[in-house]
């Protein structure tokens, strides 16, 4: 069943591999929070995942594993439904050569990552007697990307065959670098780990958030300047874990006319550091 067959919903992404899902107690937090799953479908899930986790025990580089919870089209409202797809990862990631960064002209709206269960900013505000929202209501990831989608168009999937692959980068209205289209961006700046602020843009990543609580990463105000002057690039996510980027100086006009095969992006010291956290403590 496509992701088009559901009128709304959340989607969890994760990795399982050695009998494990690392980092299931984060995503399950997500999803609480994101949609309120009752105990007795939480517990469901979790037998599922069990059952996934025993049987991809034995494959070599693990499992993405993908949760649905929504609202089919034409379902009912009160009875959301939810599915897993599991895949094995691939022997050779086609992330191993590293990511190219790419400004989008898309902006990402405030909408795209607010919870769907929960009230219209409008009407909630309203019952609130407010004009915020409580931010537990941000940083979600939903079924329905169409803004994610519409960016990726604006650059190619691959610099050349084999070469890294680019990562459509998402800002604010007003200008405020925020996320790549399936990852978050973490920036060497000095002596300092940063992250764009997610209070009201963006999704707020799983890997970002357990990477948070092993090393110092701050929240701030970020643009374009700010990638281009970093000490060093990367990504993150819950699938991948941290990869090394660049910025892409050209506009996409320009990218698409530039036949110049292009070198695999290696990764910093510090880059090289984070990797290796993940490794010793997730998979």
């Amino acid at each position: 069943m496509p992701d088009s067959a559901f009128q709304f919903g959340v989607l969890e992404t994760m990795r399982a591999g050695h009998g494990k899902i690392p980092l299931w107690a984060f995503h399950r937090a997500r999803l609480q929070r994101s949609a309120s799953p009752s105990p007795e479908t939480l517990s469901a899930i979790n037998d599922a995942l069990e059952q996934v986790t025993s049987r991809t025990r034995d494959w070599p580089q693990g499992a993405r594993v993908r949760l649905r919870y929504g609202v089919r089209l034409g379902g009912n409202m009160d009875a959301p439904v939810w599915d897993l797809r599991v895949e094995p990862l691939e022997h050779t990631s086609p992330w191993r050569n590293g990511v190219l960064l790419g400004l989008c002209r898309t902006r990402v709206t405030a909408a795209a990552t607010h919870s769907p269960f929960a009230p219209s900013f409008d009407s909630l505000g309203a019952s609130l007697g407010g004009s915020s929202e409580p931010t537990e209501l941000h940083g979600c990831k939903l079924l329905v990307r169409d803004v994610y989608s519409q960016a990726a168009t604006e650059w190619p999937a691959r610099a050349t065959n084999g070469g890294p692959l680019v990562e459509p980068v998402l800002m604010a209205p007003a200008g405020a670098v925020i996320e790549g289209s399936r990852s978050n961006l973490l920036l060497r700046i000095g002596t300092e780990w940063k992250t764009p602020r997610l209070d009201h843009f963006g999704v707020r990543g799983v890997m970002l958030r357990w990477l948070a609580g092993q090393v110092q990463i701050s929240e701030d105000t970020l643009y374009p300047a700010d990638l281009a002057n970093a000490d060093e690039l990367a990504i993150c996510n819950s699938v991948r874990g941290v990869i090394p980027a660049q910025l892409l100086a050209e506009t996409p006009e320009e990218f698409h006319k530039d036949s110049t095969a292009r070198r695999p992006v290696r990764a910093g010291r510090d880059t090289r550091m984070l990797q290796a956290l993940i490794s010793e403590k997730l998979w």
